[in-house]
Parts: C-alpha cells; sequence; structure tokens
C-alpha cells in the first residue's frame, strides 16, 4: 500500500493488489505532454543539439544562461549524451520522424506495424493522492521488444527514446482505474524492470535491494510495442 502511493509496487503486488473492486491509494500527476511542439526533422536537424553548443542554442532561442529553462536543457543535453548500459541502445529523437525512424529500427519493420501505449486520464482534474477503485485486472502487453520514449524539458519536443536487446527483462501492463473522490479515470501504463540491476540503477528495487519493482509511466511517456 505504501508503495502504491509512490506508484512503485512489485509484480507479485501487481497481480495480487491491483484486482477488480480493489482500492488503492496512488499519486497521478497531472501533466500535459504536449507542452512542446515537435519541429519538422529539416528544421530539428539545422539546430545545434550539443552540451558543447548550449551558449548558440540559448542565444538562438533567445532564452538567459543560468535560468531554470537553461538549466533544464543543459540536463536534458547531458542526458542525451551519456555512455548506454550494456544491452541498451538509445537516442534522443528531436523529431518525430527521427521517434519512428528509431522504433522502426528497433523492430526491423515499418512503424506503421507498431504501436504504443501510454498513461491516459482523459477526465484528470487535479493533482491528488487518493484512492482509485481498479476496474479490471491488469492486462500484460506482450511484444517482441518494448521501446521506451521520455519527453525531455526543451523549447521544442525531445524524446530521450531506449531499449534493451532483452525485452524478457521489461515487462508491460495496462491498469483502469477510476479516482474515490474525483471520479477521475485513469488508463494507467504499468512498467516491470526484471532485471534487478537494471532495477538498481532506476533505484526501483525493494528495501533489501533485491526484487524489482514495477512502476507507472506519466502521462506523455510512451512505450511501442509490436
Amino acid at each position: 500500500m505504501e508503495n502504491s502511493k509512490g506508484g512503485l509496487f512489485t509484480v507479485d503486488e501487481l497481480h495480487n493488489n491491483f484486482q477488480a473492486g480493489k482500492m488503492l491509494p496512488i499519486f497521478f500527476p497531472n501533466k500535459d505532454p504536449a507542452t512542446s511542439p515537435f519541429l519538422p526533422k529539416k528544421v530539428a536537424d539545422s539546430i545545434p543539439y550539443s552540451s558543447s553548443k548550449l551558449p548558440e542554442i540559448l542565444r538562438l532561442f533567445s532564452i538567459a544562461p543560468g535560468s531554470p529553462l537553461a538549466k533544464s536543457m543543459e540536463d536534458t543535453l547531458s542526458k542525451c549524451e551519456y555512455v548506454p548500459a550494456k544491452g541498451e541502445t538509445k537516442t534522443c529523437a528531436t523529431s518525430l520522424e527521427s521517434m519512428l525512424d528509431f522504433v522502426g529500427s528497433a523492430f526491423k519493420v515499418s512503424p506503421q506495424d507498431t504501436k504504443f501505449i501510454t498513461t491516459t486520464h482523459p477526465t484528470m482534474s487535479t493533482s491528488s493522492l487518493q484512492n482509485y477503485r481498479v476496474l479490471e485486472a491488469p492486462k500484460e502487453i506482450k511484444s517482441s521488444r518494448k521501446v521506451a520514449c521520455h519527453p525531455m524539458p526543451y523549447p521544442y519536443a525531445v524524446f530521450f527514446c531506449h531499449y534493451d536487446e532483452d525485452s524478457s527483462e521489461t515487462r508491460v501492463f495496462k491498469v483502469s482505474m477510476v479516482g474515490e473522490n474525483t471520479k477521475d479515470r485513469v488508463d494507467a501504463a504499468a512498467v516491470c524492470h526484471m532485471d534487478s540491476a537494471s532495477a538498481a540503477l532506476l533505484n526501483l528495487t525493494d528495501k533489501q535491494g533485491k526484487s524489482p519493482m514495477c512502476h507507472f509511466f506519466s502521462a506523455g511517456d510512451l512505450i511501442w510495442v509490436q
């Protein structure tokens, strides 16, 4: 119950606690995933995208150095440039076309043969911790590979996309719930990291540091499946 408040839970808890009719205290932030627009690939590719070019980028967008946005952009560029973990493939997609190209190469199929799932809350009225009634048992989304894409703070849409070569290390579920107080319906995407080492890097292990944990994706985070 304590884990669910922060959106963290084990695979066993997912199967045992998230059953139809169960009430669980969960916090879902009311995020607007569409705060930054995608640029056409030709335009995005013409703009410098490197930590070494940050002063030039800030001048281009008339952003004051040292401002909160400038610091967020610096952090985004740094994360995009880190060396991927063993078995991980990653990219920072600066356009919708580049995201679809990455997804297509990951699955080795046309992007039209893939789809994404995400957490949706079409009637979410506010961010709050409240009890949610589970509407139906979690449904596992099986796929030959899963590609996760996360929106990053930047003046235009940038998504950090990555996947592991071993798809069995990640399991994806969809859980439908409704808020007890606000009656807000949430169709939540839950991701379970089965590899203990990978989960530890993400601080997603239990108190003993052994059992991998599951967590909900925020609105705007995408999980591509085949």
